[in-house]
């Protein structure tokens, strides 16, 4: 099974009766498709959540990260995923699609596989986005539009990062974007390193503790946590031995840092060019202060790196720094995609037997309407009839529709359970048990006009 593809049943050259099962797909941008100009962009929050994303009976997951911002979604086409995930982050679609990227069926199922196991990441193997994966399927969860669908995918994707941390060693050598960003503040703070540095990291979320736990691991001489909430900046803080600063920033305490790493989720900039040249300005004549931005939206000001004394790096800016660590992974990539085979294999064949259930059950629905239509037809025909009689007639037009689906329900749950026919033609026959030379007659079939009234809305269509 390649795809889960859009199954439409309804009557040909009729619009009546159309219904569809939807299909899973997965729209975003990533490290991959953009930079982070761009990216920043297309980024949310959990303070700052996109608008919508899907329909009333429809599933959708949002998942964000520094370097992603992706929608998973079960929905009725391409065409609505691209446009939810445009609108529901506010951006034109004309300028979304310059760098989204779309995927559908199993190669959605696929993409969020890998990504659980480390295999889209910047920095392959890092173990930050399991935790992020988990998370968005619990705000989904949390917000009503998550189903069955994308609970097991989600589930299934968090299993298989897991099987591959486990069983391989892709995860052995520091190589996490967090570890990059504190190698990168440890070069450009010179031969003595972070032994004689001080360093604040400004931000108490995921990132911002694993910077600090990275920097704290390299010997830095003086750190210092610093966030909008204070609780958290102590708990951090507490947790590895460093200083907290009060919010808000002011110039003058920036001054006395020698690096400083921001991470937060604010929807603007943290450090402004104002308050960096302010800083420049309180701190020692010829004293470099080194800038470190982890966030998407970004943190500081672009601008200040027209500032004399000032270096500033951002998270694309980590790809060079772990190479080595990267190249030293790669033997474990192989491992790891055999693993991730064997698990979309397990989901591949559940998402089939799920897709053949929502088929039968379309099929179903679709007789039943049928059945009432023509009940609703014929009923005012049989005024005479007791009440007896008529309970009668609906019961023969149910027990008429059961037999007659009868068949092709167990039909198509065996075809799927082969894992599937060779031909949709083939299908279709073993489903309704056809033979050659065998015709039916009696669907209102107009020889003369080449017309046969529609079976729900009773309009003639071209048959």
């Amino acid at each position: 099974m390649d795809k889960l593809q859009l199954i439409v049943i309804e009557n040909p050259g009729c619009d009546c009766g159309r219904t569809t099962v939807p299909i899973l797909t997965v729209t975003g941008v990533s490290h991959n498709t953009c930079p982070v100009e761009v990216r920043e962009k297309f980024a949310f929050t959990e303070n700052r959540p996109p608008s919508g994303g899907y329909e009333p009976n429809s599933e959708a997951v949002w998942l964000g990260t520094c370097n992603r911002t992706e929608l998973y979604s079960v929905c009725g086409s391409i065409g609505e995923a691209e446009e939810s995930f445009a609108e529901s982050l506010g951006i034109p679609t004309d300028f979304a699609t310059q760098y989204i990227y779309v995927l559908e069926g199993v190669d959605a199922a696929q993409r969020l596989f890998r990504l659980a196991s480390g295999l889209e990441s910047l920095v392959i193997g890092e173990d930050e986005i399991l935790g992020q994966i988990r998370r968005a399927l619990v705000n989904a969860q949390a917000g009503d539009s998550v189903g069955p669908m994308l609970t097991r995918m989600f589930q299934d994707a968090l299993a298989t990062g897991k099987r591959v941390r486990s069983e391989t060693e892709i995860n052995r050598f520091p190589a996490s974007v967090s570890a990059a960003a504190a190698s990168i503040v440890r070069e450009r703070c010179g031969m003595e390193g972070l032994s004689n540095s001080s360093v604040l990291v400004i931000g108490a979320g995921d990132v911002g503790r694993a910077v600090a736990r990275c920097l704290k691991g390299m010997k830095t001489r003086n750190l210092a946590i610093a966030n909008r909430t204070y609780a958290r900046a102590e708990e951090v803080a507490r947790g590895i031995g460093a200083e907290v600063i009060e919010w808000p920033l002011r110039p003058e305490l920036l001054a006395q840092y020698d690096a400083i790493v921001s991470c937060t989720s604010a929807p603007g900039f943290v450090l402004t060019r104002r308050m960096v040249e302010e800083a420049v300005m309180s701190s020692p004549p010829h004293k470099s202060i080194q800038l470190m931005d982890m966030a998407v939206p970004r943190d500081i000001d672009p601008g200040v790196r027209w500032i004399p004394g000032v270096h500033l790096n951002n998270i694309d800016d980590a790809r060079s720094v772990v190479d080595d660590s990267v190249d030293r992974r790669s033997s474990y990539i192989e491992p790891a995609e055999r693993i991730i085979r064997e698990q979309l294999d397990g989901f591949t064949k559940w998402m089939s037997a799920h897709s053949v259930s929502d088929s039968i059950r379309l099929m179903r629905e679709r007789a039943d309407l049928i059945r009432l239509g023509e009940l609703e037809w014929v009923m005012p025909k049989l005024s005479g009839l007791s009440e007896n009689e008529r309970s009668l007639v609906e019961q023969f037009s149910t027990r008429l529709v059961n037999k007659m689906l009868h068949t092709p329900t167990l039909r198509l749950r065996e075809t799927q359970s082969r894992g599937g026919s060779n031909s949709l033609s083939e299908l279709v026959r073993h489903a309704f048990d056809l033979e050659e030379g065998v015709t039916h007659d009696g669907n209102g079939f107009n020889s003369e006009t080449g017309r046969r009234p529609c079976s729900l809305c009773n309009k003639d269509i071209v048959s």
